[in-house]
């Protein structure tokens, strides 16, 4: 590598030097003929693909040929972004959804580019350059085969937290503590299990999400299935590090079972306040027995944090803690509650929050294994592309309501609102002009419900003017999904005053 002097190379890792050369070669070879779709440049789409870790892929997203996503009510997918007009468990079969009509009709569309129809998410992603958060990415690690080489399954929401960025889809205990509502019933019976005999042998990888997979009895049955079936697939488990017993030790034993381990604070005063019920130092004697059951068995171990107003600042010392003991670490976004919300913060202290995250430095001490890299990659991204973003967008809203009265920041809040969930619905849902307006207007009706029921007992409350950031896909599942009760419920709790941040 001549012509670069000994000091540069010298801090330049090699694995980074070896992707960015073959990011250049691919950029050169594929620009030429890189075909692009709606609002999606080939450019772009040459970009991305480039940074992608597998670069022979004739997929911008593999998840509708490789994966099926269930959720706690028995909703199908590609992944957790699309549960747009879903086809459902116990209506049809597991077979019948997957070969069945939805998935072929969204499989077309990505063949052709088409983000515009159910992937609103990582077409914005993929536009502001944010390629290291397109949920994509998950997904290309799997083979397209005739049957789905992963899936991913929200058995039932028990949960033993009230964390309080979740809901009640994904824990029983919020459920029934702070949003006063009766159970919900998983769909997942006997027969869900006997039919998953057809796929567990053609599986790659299987994912077990929130509630707390290792309180679900489902999860247990299933795994008898794989240690009959498919007994080395690998088994990722996210869970919130606080159930530990000779079961889960057992089934550890027997199975290839990988860790995604939930962890949003070092202090445990931070962590103990947003993990409600949780007991920091048996979570952390619990983490360090899942990194040795890890270390020892030659499987991965990732440690989930969700960036939010109490903890942000932590994230510096997150990556040392992850480069320390050798795992890999993963962000999420937290779009809402908007008062635990980063991006939803007021530019100035947004301003303050880049500030001093983008000025941190790592030097040789914190790059202590073979995985420190790619975690500064990810801090890097979060830091210098999410949050730079999240603060250019904040300058640009904040002038334009400098601009406008009370009334009309509320009223232009409105329209464009609405104006987004129409854009949303008619890009979103392949039917019938006829059906999409309907649509549209069954959603828009109950967001009007649930705007006056709010303003006769909070006159003070702009509604608009704080779920119109809200990314649509999020609102609108929600709205078409829920209760009214329960989101009026929802928002009336969400609605206070923003937590300080720190």
């Amino acid at each position: 590598m001549q012509g670069l002097p000994a000091d540069i190379l010298t801090g330049i890792d090699s694995a980074v030097m070896i992707k960015e050369l073959k990011s250049i070669l691919f950029k050169s070879i594929n620009y030429p003929r890189q075909r692009s779709g709606p609002d999606l440049s080939a450019a772009t789409v040459n970009a991305y693909n480039a940074s992608r870790e597998r670069l022979n892929t004739d997929y911008i997203c593999h998840a509708p040929f490789s994966n099926m996503y269930f959720n706690v009510h028995g909703d199908c997918a590609p992944c957790w972004l699309t549960f747009i007009d879903p086809d459902s468990y116990k209506e049809k079969s597991i077979r019948d959804i997957w070969f069945g009509e939805k998935y072929q009709t969204l499989r077309q569309k990505l063949r052709d580019y088409d983000l515009t129809f159910r992937c609103s998410v990582c077409l914005k992603n993929l536009q502001v350059g944010n390629y290291t958060s397109v949920l994509a990415r998950a997904y290309d690690v799997n083979p397209v085969r005739e049957y789905p080489t992963m899936m991913e399954l929200e058995i039932a929401n028990t949960c033993n937290l009230e964390c309080v960025m979740c809901i009640g889809e994904l824990s029983s205990a919020i459920r029934k503590n702070r949003e006063k509502l009766p159970p919900i019933r998983s769909p997942y019976d006997d027969k869900f299990v006997e039919q998953l005999e057809e796929f567990i042998p053609h599986l790659k990888e299987l994912r077990f999400n929130g509630g707390e997979p290792f309180l679900i009895n489902s999860v247990f049955k299933i795994f008898e299935k794989v240690e009959r079936l498919n007994p080395g697939l690998k088994i990722v488990i996210a869970t919130n590090g606080t159930v530990v017993n000779y079961k889960v030790k057992e089934w550890l034993n027997k199975l290839n079972i990988h860790i995604n381990f939930s962890l949003d604070s070092l202090t445990p005063e931070i962590y103990e306040a947003i993990r409600v019920n949780a007991h920091f130092d048996r979570v952390m004697e619990h983490f360090h027995f899942f990194r040795e059951y890890t270390r020892a068995n030659g499987r991965t171990m990732c440690l989930m944090v969700n960036p939010m107003r109490n903890n942000w600042h932590e994230m510096p010392e997150f990556i040392r803690f992850v480069n320390k003991h050798d795992i890999n670490i993963w962000f999420n976004t937290i779009h809402r509650p908007i008062e635990w919300s980063i991006w939803a913060l007021p530019s100035e202290t947004l301003a303050q929050v880049y500030g001093q995250l983008s000025t941190v430095a790592y030097g040789k001490e914190d790059r202590t294994g073979s995985l420190s890299a790619y975690n500064i990659s990810i801090y890097n991204n979060l830091v210098n592309v999410q949050i730079k973003n999240w603060l250019k967008e904040a300058g640009e809203r904040e002038e334009r309501e400098r601009r406008m009265t009370h009334v009309e920041q509320e009223t232009d809040a409105q329209q464009a609102f609405e104006a987004a969930m129409a854009d949303y619905v008619y890009k979103s849902f392949n039917e019938g002009e006829e059906q999409k307006k309907y649509r549209l207007q069954n959603a828009l009706e109950k967001t009007g419900l649930i705007v006056e029921r709010i303003r006769e007992r909070h006159p003070h409350i702009e509604f608009y003017k704080i779920v119109r950031e809200v990314p649509a896909d999020v609102f609108y599942n929600q709205i078409a999904n829920r209760s009214l009760n329960d989101l009026l419920s929802e928002f009336e709790q969400r609605f206070g005053t923003p937590t300080a941040g720190h």
